[in-house]
């Protein structure tokens, strides 16, 4: 944000306090919030002339000086001259004796001298030493050659992308890591790293240490942020356990009823309720995701079954069956029969998602199977 805006911040602050201030009649309330605002317009003004020193300091940093990260005589700039001077002596005097011994044999195929073949021997030994030493000048010094192109592409940079330096040396990006490796074991670049994931070089110890840092603050807050989640998990499933845990006591209650109720023609209604409400928890013990969808089944529906039920036993225990008890009983009965319907629904919604995978399953195999050919309509084709 820059010093404009933010003196534009200060204006809009200051007109809303302005129009605060006077919407307010008591003289003692407008005081103490002016004060107040003035106070913390001191910290915001404080604040933003620190930021602002700070920003501009930011931008006055010295560029960084490479020169003091990169070594001045790198590994292969002598000693690549030297193999390259080595190699083609001997190969110039060892090769031109081994021709001339091959070209003197041929010639001359007859005539035998003493020690000649020790004499090739060694020639072609040295010749092959030498012909080594000029290959490993010619390796060393395109890798300073490389070192130096290198070099170019950070400029002024403290770290960069390795992809984007293999694509600037039009190498791969494996072949760019192993030899920005061997510079830094070298000695080429005197404080170089690459990050864990060879995804990154970083010239000096400062930002490589930055980069530490901020990995061992992921790794603390991904750290964090798993312990969270595995604490959210756990209250998550006692919460569940709990649930289901008052869901079966429900049912038990159910149940013991049921059974002082067994001669009647509600025991059957009340099997039937028992079996679906356990069902149901059944579900969402293998989904615990469908806890939401039965939270009001087992904190509300259930009570309420539960209290009818109870005054079903009550009036049925009365000796003296009357037409307002007979009614009461029937209209439970009915009830009953409304939220067995209620809790039959429930449980069909529950079985929506498996459902629907195997519907999905099913069309996936399907089509699998007819871009094989081997659905029965497309032999008929």
């Amino acid at each position: 944000m820059s010093k404009k805006d933010f003196s534009d911040l200060e204006d809009q602050i200051m007109s809303t306090v302005s129009n605060t201030l006077k919407a307010i009649d008591f003289a003692n309330v407008k005081k103490d919030i002016t004060d107040k605002t003035e106070d913390t317009l001191n910290q915001f003004k404080s604040k933003f002339n620190g930021y602002s020193e700070k920003y501009m300091n930011l931008n006055k940093r010295p560029k960084n000086d490479i020169s003091t990260y990169i070594s001045k005589k790198p590994a292969g700039s002598i000693s690549g001259i030297i193999y390259i001077f080595l190699g083609v002596s001997g190969s110039l005097v060892y090769g031109s004796s081994v021709a001339t011994f091959l070209i003197f044999k041929i010639l001359f195929s007859g005539v035998v001298i003493t020690g000649s073949n020790i004499m090739f021997g060694v020639a072609l030994l040295f010749s092959v030493i030498s012909l080594g030493l000029l290959l490993r000048g010619i390796t060393l010094r395109k890798r300073v050659k490389r070192f130096k192109k290198y070099v170019r592409f950070i400029g002024n940079n403290s770290y960069f992308l390795i992809s984007d330096l293999a694509r600037f040396v039009k190498e791969k990006d494996s072949f760019v890591v192993k030899e920005l490796s061997k510079m830094i074991d070298k000695g080429m670049f005197l404080e170089g790293h690459i990050d864990e994931e060879k995804t990154y070089f970083m010239l000096n110890d400062e930002v490589y240490n930055d980069y530490l840092n901020l990995k061992n603050q992921q790794i603390a807050k991904e750290s964090n942020d798993e312990k969270l989640n595995e604490e959210i998990y756990d209250s998550e499933k006692e919460k569940i356990e709990a649930t289901i845990k008052i869901g079966r006591s429900y049912i038990e209650q159910i149940r013991n009823i049921r059974n002082d109720l067994c001669k009647e023609e509600i025991a059957i209604k009340l099997d039937k309720l028992g079996n679906i409400a356990t069902q149901i928890l059944i579900q969402v013990e293998k989904n615990p995701n469908n806890i939401q969808e039965v939270n009001k089944f087992i904190n509300h529906y259930l009570p309420v079954t539960i209290k009818l039920i109870n005054s079903y036993k009550d009036i049925n225990n009365q000796v003296v069956q009357g037409e307002n008890i007979e009614n009461a009983k029937n209209e439970i009965e009915k009830s009953i029969d409304l939220i067995n319907s209620a809790f039959e629904n429930l449980l069909d919604d529950l079985f929506e998602d498996v459902v629907l995978d195997v519907s999905t399953d099913i069309s996936v195999l399907k089509t699998l199977f007819k871009q094989e050919g081997l659905v029965e309509d497309d032999f008929k084709k």
